[in-house]
């Protein structure tokens, strides 16, 4: 398992390379009982630049009891605190401790209630990341039970996504701007492998660096671990098919894999899912808004980071990989209104491309 001495040392880099943490900062760091070590390890290093940090707690086992027993009436209550604290806090870290196999006992419906009651709240927050008055992250965080529903060994998961945040950002920033350079301008997006032919429209839209340092990025939210090249696509110009071979495992334990799409006209007019399809079926029924409409196209640029075999915010910043994502996508460009934002990973190996308008940007998984 991760020593203390890396799980300091990813620490300090966090606070002062990824988010940049000033004296008298507020910083809220969101962690569960299988992530308050790190959190410790963070708030102490927010201490030492002379921040004033505070530790939430959370947890799946304690969401579950909630949403099974609260009456749904309750669940449309404005968040007062969560208002309140939003226009105090410079810095949010959420650590995304999880139990899948508690989370996906939770009942989509009553979730669906709370998301669309917190709307309101959400958008005021998208605002403030848009300007950057608030730098906030989804830290991914490997459990026992994340790499027992993935059926992966747990030493092997924690070794990689330690080793994928102890990388040199500023070399990644550098690396995906060059990238994003090449891609600029570009109008038409087509990618090409197994069971793959879809075309899709980028025009006047800008690729984002995700580097994971926070004052190179566009907006003021970003994932932990970072490594991608991202934009969203013209929401109504997705044709073709696309397969994704890698497992995915949604937010609330949701678990997909094998997933071919067809899109018309920029939604999802077709699918089939080799496995988790009730899950599938079950996030989709529940959501609201444009949720089956093209929302991402990222490119995978962490030259250390391997596949999980199903959490998210490592697989999807490995290099050979691109995912697709459906729903929301407001906050970077796009137009979708939707109360999902769910990523599908494709690994790019031997015979596929990736062209941009008619010129070959990536080939076999190597970019070009």
């Amino acid at each position: 398992m991760v020593s203390d001495k890396k799980m300091q040392r990813v620490a300090r880099n966090m606070v002062r390379v990824n988010f940049g943490v000033k004296p008298k900062d507020v910083v809220v760091i969101s962690a569960g009982p299988r992530s308050l070590k790190f959190a410790e390890a963070l708030a102490y290093e927010c201490s030492m630049v002379g921040a004033q940090p505070h530790i939430s707690y959370g947890s799946d086992e304690l969401s579950l009891k909630i949403y099974k027993r609260i009456q749904p009436k309750f669940l449309k209550f404005w968040p007062k605190l969560a208002a309140h604290d939003l226009k105090v806090v410079d810095v949010e870290m959420v650590l995304d401790d999880s139990n899948p196999f508690v989370a996906r006992q939770l009942p989509q419906r009553k979730i669906e209630i709370r998301r669309k009651a917190v709307k309101k709240f959400r958008d005021m927050k998208d605002r403030k990341l848009a300007k950057k008055e608030l730098r906030s992250a989804l830290i991914g965080f490997p459990t026992e039970e994340d790499a027992r529903a993935m059926r992966v060994p747990y030493a092997r998961l924690d070794r990689i996504f330690w080793d994928t945040l102890d990388v040199d950002f500023r070399r990644l920033y550098k690396f995906n701007e060059r990238m994003r350079k090449l891609l600029k301008g570009t109008a038409t997006i087509r990618i090409v492998g197994d069971r793959t032919d879809l075309t899709f429209s980028v025009k006047g839209r800008e690729f984002i660096n995700d580097c994971g340092i926070v004052a190179k990025e566009k907006i003021g939210y970003m994932n932990l671990p970072a490594g991608e090249i991202f934009v969203a696509p013209v929401e109504d110009s997705a044709n073709g098919t696309v397969y994704f071979d890698l497992p995915c495992m949604y937010h609330y334990g949701k678990q997909v894999e094998g997933v071919w799409f067809r899109f018309s006209k920029g939604k999802v007019v077709q699918y089939k899912i080799e496995k988790g399809k009730k899950d599938f079926e079950d996030i989709i029924k529940n959501a609201s808004g444009k949720k089956l409409n093209i929302a991402e196209l990222g490119i995978g640029t962490n030259e250390k980071a391997k596949i999980t075999g199903g959490m998210i915010i490592v697989d999807e910043k490995c290099k050979k990989t691109i995912h697709i994502a459906i729903g929301q996508n407001k906050l970077y460009g796009g137009k979708n209104e939707a109360t999902i934002h769910w990523d599908f990973f494709k690994t790019m190996g031997r015979g596929s491309r990736v062209y941009m308008d008619d010129k070959l940007f990536m080939k076999d998984g190597n970019f070009v």
